[in-house]
């Protein structure tokens, strides 16, 4: 079976990071699977109403960081090296 993590003690870990000011609600977490909700508001976008490229790479990130921190063995840190995505159309509702 695997381990499974409480997602409000995450949440409180994020307290005064940009997950926090993004709003990142963790909803699931284990070392097999983080599940993460934001929920979209009119500061996270761009003009013309869809949500910022930005706000998806940081949401993104901010999950995969969860993710590696919850497989790491005791004392290890890590950080992003690179990440890249390719949007296909504009975020909306």
């Amino acid at each position: 079976m695997s381990e499974t993590f409480d997602p409000k003690e995450l949440s409180a870990r994020w307290k005064g990071t940009l997950g926090e000011l993004l709003g990142v609600e963790f909803v699931e977490a284990s070392k097999e699977r983080v599940v993460a909700r934001l929920t979209i508001r009119d500061d996270l976008r761009t003009v013309g109403g869809p949500v910022h490229g930005g706000t998806l790479m940081a949401f993104a990130d901010t999950i995969g960081a969860v993710a590696t921190v919850l497989n790491l063995p005791p004392g290890p840190g890590t950080t992003t090296l690179e990440s890249k995505t390719n949007f296909f159309a504009a975020g909306r509702d």
